[in-house]
């Protein structure tokens, strides 16, 4: 789009959304059974006085047969929902559902008795005078509606609709006109989910790679390159309010992968496909993972502590684990504080064979005095980490939420292996240090976030402040790197401060009109140093030297949506985002020494933008297109020195043997465009859901990094673009009412649409990601001698791909992985036995054949454990 085009929009949207907020004073105040917004606070009780609580809270008159009610319990519901979100929270479970009348009451039936509404409630009560009489009954009798359900009607199926806030509103999930999976509470503890390389990959058009301690790369719908040819990310991880993108581990100049923060008392996970920019920026342009804890309870005292054993097999040893959380209200209905605390050891599994069959690299650093050793266990990590929130409501239309998270991951040695090597778990690595101390990868991530939330009843605006303190640590042997004469040790330590505070309005405007506008900006500030040890396998051994640099961005974006009912069915939403970025290095440094480069520094600024319609077929079937951009911020480049033109050309030399014109200042960012058809359907009673996507995503600006052979430093390139299409498909069914099956699929194809010199041809695959992945999961719940249980089996198929253009040396994937779960609920005690990774596949997840290293990891061997946890 051109400049003075995109101002234009830009000026035309500011002008829709004030036109928005003038009019918006004026709709009618009908009630919006599944569009409006309330603030809901029922602990779980009763389930007549639920439903009588929730009447009084929202201001709406509500209709149910009070005897066959009364007898049920009812579930919690805090926070903001419509009132079609809330009833299903409150009786799920229960065969009972809400729906609107003509009248504009709420009507609490089975499920049943949909083709008794849909042919006119009303008559059924043979007149409007037995509604009347429902409703003074209702007033005058505190809820004591008689019973009106239809005889032997069925009662309504178990699939849980999860409420998400994807779209930064609280909206039922088959009510999102987005591809979007979520995983409940429930299914992170069945199934035993711990960290993203649990889940991701199980998800359709989602691969992910875990290659450590901070070390991970997550791509969705095929949009990466996988982690060697460009470590700033193309998915957005977030854990509540709070962007963890960036942090990770320094690794070969960069801080690789983003914060994992493991899934200890999490309320839910939501994965988002697709381009997520108008709504959460920069590096969301395959799509945005966001994790969501559990709150403080403001109503009782409630928690848990869970501890499991288990064990790996081939080289691996014990594992354990230890986890507990409470939340107590110190003011009731005002105050409440919750504390979560844990611990993971998860044992190595590799075999260090440096000292009795090494590489040639080795052999080579061990004649200069390096040392080699031979160990078992090689890769086990620690994972600490502790979470404190307090929620504050001084007054009821006001949340005040301070929480603070500190994570630190120690891990002795890399999970790496040799695929020269004999044995399938082996690995020829030097020892950092000259007592013999391997190798060492670790971080420590703090995150402190003030969120306050005012409820006005026709909106709500939040503001939410994070600081962010990163340290991330890295002992590297890089004697792998074979043929390169540099090899050696390195030492990397990385520290990035990241200041965030967005601040946003979410309209719940009774009408056909809801906006959304918010303010973000950012400051990142990272430090690093990169001490290099050469070990001989040189010529002549060089001296160590020290590298440091500092690197400061800050940003600052405007973003909105629109939406617009433009019927009953049919909703569409427009958004966008302007976003401004500014970079800088205020140092470079050799050993101390400033180098003779200008402080370098760039900005940029650019719009993007995003269209939605949405059309609901009818109650249970929702139909959307959606056409989306995404974006990066860009990289700063390196100034191009006389030593970079050895022939003075005008031309820099680089190792893979071209010539290029260097553009200085700053790269531009790389964007994509998605077309996308979606479906959404609840049938047979909400015993099954279907979901289905369609896509098409252009992506322009490749950014390919390359090195110079006069100084190896890296200089950044936009080449090529590349086109990426794919189908998505999730499935879930109650086959019986103690069977629950979910089935998920994708396929996705990524090919270069032109020749990117140094990066690969016309109609190359992209590296990184699976063309196809499957998964599927069967759930059996019985009784155990009067006592709850379950016994689920998970299984996912990960198809084959490589991470290279060329496709060249051994390849990732291609492998099924099954687990099992079996657990059952004693008085509040939960007991389970798993069998991760059941048939022990040991098939590569990552490998890198760049610059002949043949390194690789490979799936975690069968882990089999006992798990105990109780909750009260």
């Amino acid at each position: 789009m051109k400049p003075g085009v995109k101002t234009t929009v830009k000026a035309f949207a500011g002008v829709i959304i004030l036109f928005a907020v003038a009019m918006s004073f004026s709709v009618s105040a009908e009630i919006d059974f599944d569009k409006k917004l309330h603030r809901i606070h029922i602990p779980a009780m009763n389930a007549a006085d639920a439903l009588n609580e929730l009447a009084f809270q929202t201001g709406t008159v509500l209709l149910f047969p009070y005897k066959e009610v009364d007898s049920l319990q009812a579930n919690e519901v805090v926070g903001q929902y419509t009132l079609k979100q809330a009833i299903k929270v409150l009786l799920k479970n229960s065969g009972l559902h809400g729906s609107l009348t003509k009248d504009g009451a709420i009507r609490i039936s089975k499920a049943g008795d949909q083709r008794q509404k849909k042919s006119g409630w009303e008559r059924d009560m043979n007149s409007k005078k037995k509604l009347l009489a429902s409703v003074m009954g209702l007033i005058v009798g505190g809820g004591n509606v008689a019973p009106v359900l239809a005889e032997g009607v069925t009662e309504q199926g178990r699939i849980d609709e999860v409420v998400v806030t994807a779209s930064k509103r609280a909206t039922g999930i088959q009510d999102t006109p987005m591809a979007i999976s979520a995983l409940s509470n429930n299914t992170i503890h069945k199934r035993g989910l711990v960290g993203m390389e649990d889940y991701l990959s199980t998800l359709p058009g989602v691969t992910m790679q875990d290659r450590g301690a901070g070390q991970n790369t997550i791509t969705i719908r095929g949009i990466g390159t996988g982690s060697q040819f460009d470590t700033n990310p193309t998915v957005g991880v977030y854990f509540g309010e709070t962007s963890l993108v960036g942090l990770g581990t320094p690794t070969n100049g960069n801080l690789a992968g983003s914060a994992d923060i493991k899934l200890v008392d999490i309320e839910r996970i939501e994965v988002l496909r697709g381009p997520q920019g108008s709504l959460y920026g920069s590096g969301s342009m395959g799509g945005t993972v966001r994790v969501i804890p559990v709150a403080p309870n403001l109503e009782k005292v409630q928690g848990k502590i869970a501890t499991s054993y288990s064990q790996t097999d081939e080289q691996g040893g014990d594992n354990s684990m230890i986890q507990g959380a409470i939340s107590v209200p110190v003011i009731d209905d005002e105050l409440a504080i919750r504390a979560v605390a844990y611990r993971f050891d998860n044992s190595g599994f590799i075999d260090n064979v440096a000292a009795s069959n090494p590489t040639p690299n080795v052999s080579a650093a061990v004649a200069a005095s390096a040392v080699a050793l031979d160990e078992d266990g090689i890769g086990s990590d620690e994972y600490t980490g502790y979470r404190l929130t307090a929620l504050w409501r001084p007054i009821n239309e006001l949340d005040i939420t301070l929480s603070y998270i500190d994570q630190e991951i120690g891990q002795e040695g890399a999970r790496e292996v040799n695929t020269n090597l004999p044995g399938k778990f082996q690995q020829a690595r030097l020892s950092i240090n000259p007592d013999g101390d391997g190798e060492e990868r670790g971080t420590d991530t703090s995150i402190t976030n003030l969120t306050l939330e005012y409820d006005f009843g026709w909106g709500s605006v939040l503001s939410s402040t994070s600081q962010i303190d990163h340290i991330g640590e890295s002992k590297v042997d890089l004697t792998s790197l074979d043929g390169d004469p540099r090899n050696g040790l390195a030492d990397n330590a990385g520290d990035t401060d990241v200041f965030i505070e967005e601040l946003r309005f979410v309209s719940q405007f009774n009408g056909p009109l809801q906006i959304l506008a918010g303010y973000y900006y950012e400051d990142r500030k990272s430090d690093a140093d990169y001490l290099f040890r050469w070990t001989g396998a040189q010529a002549a051994p060089a001296p160590d030297f020290l590298f440091s640099f500092r690197e400061d961005l800050t940003q600052q974006a405007f973003f909105g949506e629109l939406s617009y009912d433009l019927t009953k069915q049919v909703t569409a939403t427009a958004g966008f985002r302007y976003f401004d970025y500014d970079q800088s290095v205020p140092f470079i440094r050799f050993d101390g020494i400033d180098s003779n480069v200008d402080d370098l520094r760039a900005s940029t600024n650019d719009s993007i933008f995003k269209f939605n319609l949405s059309y609901h077929l009818n109650e249970d079937t929702l139909l959307y297109v959606q056409w989306a951009e995404g974006f990066r911020p860009g990289r700063l480049q390196s100034q191009v020195l006389p030593a970079d033109d050895a022939d003075n050309d005008g031309l820099v030399e680089f190792t893979d043997g071209t010539e290029r014109e260097v553009t200085e200042g700053f790269v531009e960012p790389d964007t994509v465009e998605n077309y996308e058809l979606g479906l959404k359907s609840t049938l047979l009673d909400n015993r099954l859901t279907l979901n289905a996507s369609i896509f098409r995503i252009d992506w322009e600006g490749i950014p390919v990094s390359l090195r110079s052979t006069s100084r190896n430093v890296n200089f950044f390139f936009n080449v090529g673009k590349s086109e990426s299409e794919g189908i998505e498909l999730e499935v879930q069914a109650e086959l019986t009412e103690s069977l629950y099956m979910q089935l998920s699929s994708s396929y996705v194809e990524t090919v270069l649409e032109e020749d990117a010199p140094s990066l690969g041809n016309k109609g190359d695959n992209l590296p990184g990601s699976a063309d196809f992945n499957f998964s599927g999961a069967l759930e059996y719940q019985f009784d155990l001698s009067g006592y709850e249980s379950f016994v689920r089996i998970d299984y996912s198929y990960v198809d084959e791909y490589y991470h290279n253009f060329s496709e060249a040396g051994e390849a990732s994937g291609g492998y099924s992985q099954v687990n099992l779960k079996v657990g059952t609920r004693l008085e509040g005690v939960d007991i389970d036995l798993s069998v991760i990774n059941l048939t022990n596949a040991d098939d590569f997840t990552w490998v890198d054949n760049n610059f002949g290293m043949g390194r690789a990891y490979r799936l975690r061997p069968r882990t089999v454990g006992l798990n105990i946890g109780y909750r009260f």
